[in-house]
């Protein structure tokens, strides 16, 4: 009985030991995304939460659609709304923030209205200019509509690209290029599988990418998250859906 006790008691002292080693993980990383006010000229970290879309081209953020045919919205603050009549198969459209200090709308999305109606979808959304180097991270949550309640299924993709050649962005004027923006970063769901199948996650996912291969620290770089689809939109046939970004974290090491 006494080895048992001692057993039990050695299990329950570790277990505690995991627990406070997880917990002061989890610590560590909110102030590596929090912690992120830049401190010199040099230092391009930041964080933002999207919960003023409409401020987001004062701070130096970039917006462009070049969907073929182009449709009424691009990036947008976030879709979560009540559905346009109650012959509609749910009640609400869109999802909730992930990190919502305001208003259940307090991220940043994208959506099948991008296109008119069917077509070829390429979304823009390009950060200010960024001192960046290797070893920086770019961290966010993301997710796409979860449509096991529609009658059709949807497949999203969204790309990361980075652009270092430190001149004002040039992404083209169609809706398969990608100009300056040579350098992908992240690309999910590239194969267009259904959402609810593995394709575009349907939760809030967490996304860190760390920045590698550059030859030197380059000034004056931009970040893109571009949403795409090929002859996707309402009409399909490859259903695009909405896609949200939130809580994202530029961390300059």
């Amino acid at each position: 009985m006494k080895n048992k006790n001692i057993i039990l008691y050695c299990s329950l002292f570790f277990l505690l030991l995991f627990t406070l080693v997880i917990s002061c993980t989890k610590d560590k990383l909110k102030k590596a995304i929090t912690d992120t006010t830049p401190v010199d000229s040099s230092n391009s970290s930041f964080v933002e939460e999207f919960t003023n879309v409409s401020d987001l081209r004062a701070k130096g953020w970039m917006f462009k659609n070049n969907s073929d045919p182009v449709g009424t919205n691009g990036w947008r603050q976030g879709l979560y709304e009540a559905a346009p009549s109650s012959k509609f198969p749910v009640p609400i459209i869109g999802f909730p923030a992930y990190s919502a200090s305001s208003s259940p709308n307090d991220f940043i999305s994208c959506d099948a209205s991008s296109v008119n109606l069917s077509g070829n979808i390429s979304t823009w959304l390009i950060t200010p200019k960024l001192n960046i180097k290797n070893g920086d991270k770019i961290i966010f949550w993301a997710r796409a509509l979860d449509d096991r309640q529609y009658a059709v299924y949807t497949m999203d993709r969204l790309q990361v690209l980075l652009d270092i050649t430190g001149t004002t962005p040039d992404i083209g004027n169609s809706a398969v290029s990608t100009g300056n923006f040579s350098n992908l970063l992240l690309d999910i769901n590239p194969a267009y599988i259904e959402n609810d199948l593995g394709g575009f996650p349907i939760n809030w996912t967490y996304y860190s990418i760390t920045v590698s291969g550059l030859i030197s620290p380059v000034k004056d770089a931009r970040i893109a998250f571009r949403y795409l689809g090929t002859d996707a939109g309402v009409n399909g046939p490859n259903y695009a859906s909405v896609v949200g970004i939130d809580s994202l974290a530029f961390v300059s090491n």
